[in-house]
C-alpha cells in the first residue's frame, strides 16, 4: 500500500493465520500502541486494540445567516417603498427585478441582523432518538410520583 501513501498498521494474524484486520492511515503517528490480543467471547477473531494520537479541534462555526424573526420593523416600510408601482415604472421586467433585488438586499443589510449558527447546542445526541427519549421521560415521571407518594417502588 506504500503506493498510495498508505500504512498497514496490524502485522499479526487475527483469525487462525490470516489477518482479516486491516488499519491503514496516511499519517506516521497519528495510530499506535496497536495489539492483537485474546478473542472476545466465541468469536474466532482476536481482539485489535489501538490509541488514536492527536487532539480535536473545536473551532467557532463562522457560518452566519439572517435572522428574520429579530427583524427591525423598518424593514417592511423599506420594502414595501420599493413595491410601490412608482419606482418600478417604465422599467422592463429584467431592469425591474434587478433593481428590486438590489433594494431588497440593502433593506435586508440594514434591518435585519446577522447571527453565527452554534455547532450543537439544543441538539441531542444521534443515539438518544425517540425511544430511548420516551423511556427516560417515563423513567422521570415515575421518579417524580414515586417522590410524591404515588407510585410504588415497583413501577
Amino acid at each position: 500500500m506504500d503506493d498510495n501513501f498508505l500504512t498497514q498498521l496490524v502485522s499479526e494474524p487475527t483469525r487462525g493465520g490470516a489477518s482479516l484486520d486491516l488499519l491503514f492511515t496516511n499519517r506516521e503517528g497519528l495510530v499506535g500502541d496497536v495489539v492483537v490480543g485474546d478473542r472476545l467471547g466465541l468469536s474466532y477473531h482476536e481482539m485489535t486494540e489501538l490509541s488514536v494520537h492527536g487532539e480535536i479541534k473545536r473551532g467557532a462555526s463562522k457560518t452566519t445567516f439572517t435572522d428574520f424573526r429579530k427583524a427591525d420593523y423598518a424593514f417592511r416600510t423599506l420594502v414595501k417603498r420599493v413595491l410601490s408601482g412608482r419606482v418600478l415604472k417604465g422599467k422592463g421586467v429584467q431592469a425591474g427585478w434587478t433593481f428590486f433585488k438590489e433594494e431588497f438586499l440593502k433593506a435586508q443589510e440594514q434591518a435585519v441582523p446577522m447571527c453565527h449558527k452554534t455547532n450543537r447546542r439544543g441538539r441531542r445526541p444521534a443515539w438518544l432518538n425517540r425511544e430511548p427519549l420516551l423511556g427516560l421521560r417515563k423513567k422521570s415521571t415515575v421518579y417524580h410520583l414515586w417522590k410524591k407518594g404515588q407510585a410504588t417502588q415497583e413501577e
